[in-house]
């Protein structure tokens, strides 16, 4: 056996689970039967969770050709950060569907995240109208020029990856990824922030306060 080889994850009594993400024990099983035994797909369970982990014969990596190494099919992990707690529930729907597309499309993704922007902006104002005017909007009823270069920079590649441009995503990933900060920075500023703020308000006696 090759001194550089290193023994596949699915020989691993314990790792950590792509579901519940805790150091658990896990138990495999093989799905289908062949005449290779490594060349099933192969089932993990974790013992924390139960949920359950796919890993597949590596057919492109450095071990191929003997067949020894197993990645991880399901659940697909995503590079890209979780969204904000208080996104809203409709745009984190779009903002998890980048996530795991992320890592097959960026481009793709930034499209994504251009919508979760347009929707965005459609909640703060109550109203829905084109992405450009929105921000525009915005920035008349007092939008940080932070939140503003956060939303604007997230259109325009969103724009660049559905139309002929002069960036090509797919060949600067770290470009898409970067948006997904950006997003998440400006859902803390508008929603969360002001969550915040508004309970702490709420704290203070209603006579003494000013109208606002």
């Amino acid at each position: 056996m090759r001194n550089d080889y290193h023994p596949p994850v699915y020989q691993a009594r314990s790792f950590t689970c792509p579901h519940c993400n805790a150091y658990s024990s896990m138990s495999w099983e093989a799905l289908n039967s062949a005449q290779h035994p490594l060349k099933v797909t192969m089932r993990a369970i974790c013992q924390g969770c139960e949920r359950y982990s796919l890993w597949v014969p590596d057919i492109a990596g450095p071990f191929a050709a003997l067949s020894i190494n197993y990645v991880l099919a399901y659940p697909s992990v995503s590079t890209a950060p979780a969204a904000e707690a208080d996104m809203p529930s409709d745009i984190k729907i779009d903002y998890e569907e980048a996530r795991q597309i992320f890592s097959q499309s960026p481009r793709a993704a930034a499209a994504l995240l251009r919508l979760c922007v347009q929707k965005l902006c459609q909640q703060l104002l109550g109203k829905e109208g084109a992405i450009h005017q929105q921000i525009g909007e915005l920035v008349e009823k007092g939008l940080p020029s932070r939140v503003l270069k956060a939303f604007d920079t997230i259109r325009i590649f969103g724009n660049e990856s559905v139309h002929p441009g002069t960036v090509n995503l797919n060949d600067t990933p770290e470009v898409a990824l970067a948006l997904f900060g950006l997003l998440n920075m400006a859902v803390r500023h508008c929603i969360t922030e002001e969550k915040e703020l508004e309970a702490i308000h709420a704290l203070t006696p209603e006579a003494k306060r000013r109208d606002l």
